[in-house]
């Protein structure tokens, strides 16, 4: 239990960190894009109109429509950040959203293994047994959102998780820990 907390505050606290840091970087490139924009306006709406004629415009198309995007400062900010970095710098997900999404998911996915444990089971065949079909089933879940077969995901994930309490098992035996306590 104490591990599993620990891994979900550790988790949470890595996403927080993570998502924080993405933002502020995309926050930087913008303060970047913005002073470029306001130092070197036609060399950036040329490499709009560049960018615009490589996505299949007309040269002259792509220059009017790099003319009227930097008519205004902020759109042309706007425009250049999601075509250069391929992200929407209004739409950036709050820190503590994905922290908070971590912290469940791990702790959900970490009781799992101990709901044996918790009913008095002292078998560690059967947390392992259960611990495995969790994962299958959220692998198997997963493949709703994607293009990938359910049996497909379910033991992508299944094999995921057998690798890291393999690593962990592993770990543990080269650093002198004992299963038998």
């Amino acid at each position: 239990m104490a591990g599993l907390v620990a891994g979900a505050f550790s988790m949470a606290l890595g996403e927080f960190a993570s998502v924080h840091t993405q933002n502020d970087a995309v926050a930087a490139e913008v303060a970047v894009e913005r002073d470029e924009i306001r130092r070197h306006p036609r060399a950036e709406q040329a490499e709009l109109a560049e960018m615009y004629e490589g996505m299949g415009l007309s040269r002259p198309t792509a220059e009017a429509v790099a003319r009227e995007v930097h008519a205004d400062p902020e759109p042309a900010v706007k425009v250049h950040i999601t075509q250069e970095l391929g992200v929407d710098p209004d739409e950036q997900p709050p820190p503590w959203t994905a922290a908070a999404s971590s912290f469940l998911c791990f702790a959900v996915g970490g009781i799992i293994p101990l709901v044996p444990y918790l009913f008095g089971s002292s078998a560690l065949a059967l947390g392992l047994l259960v611990g495995a079909v969790g994962l299958f089933v959220a692998g198997a879940l997963t493949s709703r959102f994607t293009a990938r077969p359910w049996w497909f995901s379910g033991l992508r994930q299944l094999l995921f998780g057998a690798i890291a309490a393999g690593a962990t098992y592993v770990v543990g035996m080269l650093i002198g820990v004992s299963m038998t306590g």
